[in-house]
């Protein structure tokens, strides 16, 4: 039976909504906006973060702490202890490989220097990167010619180097590296590998940049050979040591170990940094939380306007249907049943509203992204945010013309002309 009521109350409520399409779309017109500025906000922000994750994997992955070098000094003169401390040294490195060995999937260490580097073809001044441990495979490179470091490699302090894709290129234009010499300021090392090239574009608009074009111009020998031959460091100094932790839950409790490992051996000076990518990734989504409650009030704020329209387009449109109401009420019709087919016609024009604006949201999301060249992502939990806000709207903004139109006197509705 009750089926049966609302089934007639949509129906009648429909054929009011197709008799006034005029008033029917501008009482529409706020939730369409709402709805819109809501869906295409959250898509537009997913978009970017989606595109933000597929950057990292492409770096390596999210599941990566780094520890690197500190400024001597950040704001005055640094301490004694601090200006005699060596930095990060392959001691750090050794001592810390056995923290939680069972979460810990990889360790890379980085020894970088700026180097004359020469071959037959090309002599240019570069950035050399010596490398041990899970480098490649933690940074994401693969080898696409000849081998990778061994650990004989880097025990042996051998001269022998990787090329990225645009070094192999521009040290060996018409040639095969594998198995070439380049000098490394005085040192002639041998090419054994040369690295895929990566790509990256963050956005496929014509003419950006290829993100990982610095990658690409990699020379990587054995970060020994670089502390003892190239440089002569005989304390075996590091710029960074990467730890790969694919447990997530893990991080804290393996980064707390590890500062317990290195403030010892640093004299208790914070002359070294941890960078946590996945506390940079939340820094991240935290900032694009705060840009979804931005778009979310432009929403909340165009329903707001729709809404306060909607209910003087309503009782407007109540003027017109005062006889309608009375000869309702004079046949027997309560005034809770008045109250419910306006809130059904309303509710209606609210449903229909909110599809037109999901549809606009998706073409202004497509287009906002297609402009900036980002591939668009789209959440089912956007659609259902911005379909329930205009639904919530959409009932509150009803509530009050047909409580009005419930309240009619049926005498004085008859009269009124």
């Amino acid at each position: 039976m009750s089926r049966g009521i609302l089934r007639e109350r949509v129906i009648e409520a429909w054929a009011e909504v197709r008799e006034n399409l005029g008033r029917a779309s501008l009482q529409s017109l706020g939730v369409m906006l709402g709805v819109a500025s809501v869906l295409g906000g959250f898509s537009i922000t997913d978009s970017f973060r989606q595109r933000s994750e597929q950057l990292y994997v492409k770096l390596g992955g999210l599941d990566k702490l780094t520890v690197q070098n500190s400024p001597v000094a950040s704001e005055g003169k640094p301490t004694a202890l601090r200006a005699a401390n060596l930095g990060l040294r392959q001691e750090d490195r050794d001592d810390t490989e056995q923290i939680r060995p069972e979460d810990v999937q990889g360790i890379s260490m980085v020894k970088g220097l700026r180097a004359r580097v020469r071959s037959a073809f090309a002599d240019q001044e570069r950035s050399v990167s010596g490398i041990g441990g899970d480098f490649l495979a933690i940074e994401g490179y693969e080898v696409a010619q000849g081998r990778a470091l061994t650990t004989q490699d880097l025990a042996a302090a051998a001269p022998v180097a990787l090329l990225g894709s645009e070094a192999a290129e521009t040290f060996f234009p018409s040639a095969n590296a594998i198995g070439a010499t380049i000098r490394v300021g005085d040192t002639p090392v041998q090419v054994i590998g040369v690295l895929h090239e990566r790509y990256f574009r963050f956005s496929k608009v014509e003419g950006r940049h290829n993100m990982f074009r610095r990658q690409n111009r990699l020379i990587a020998v054995p970060s020994s050979l670089v502390q003892r031959r190239l440089q002569g460091d005989v304390h075996g100094r590091l710029d960074r040591i990467t730890y790969r932790l694919p447990k997530i839950d893990a991080m804290p409790a393996f980064t707390q170990a590890l500062r317990s490992i290195l403030k010892p051996n640093h004299r208790l000076e914070d002359d070294f940094r941890l960078d946590d990518v996945q506390a940079r990734i939340r820094k991240r989504d935290n900032n694009g939380e705060a840009y979804n409650i931005i778009f979310m009030l432009s929403g909340v704020l165009a329903l707001l306007g729709g809404g306060l329209v909607n209910v003087n387009i309503q009782l407007a449109g109540l003027k017109e249907r005062v006889r309608e109401v009375g000869i309702k009420m004079a046949i027997g019709a309560p005034g809770s049943e008045i109250f419910k087919g306006f809130m059904t016609e309303a509710l209606l024009l609210t449903g229909l509203g909110g599809l037109v604006g999901l549809v606009i949201g998706i073409g202004f999301s497509w287009f906002i992204t297609f402009i900036l060249g980002v591939p668009l992502t789209m959440s089912l939990a956007s659609f259902l945010w911005a379909y329930f806000m205009a639904t919530v709207f959409g009932f509150v903004f009803a509530l009050y013309p047909a409580w009005k139109a419930s309240k009619l006197s049926p005498m004085e509705a008859l009269h009124y002309e």
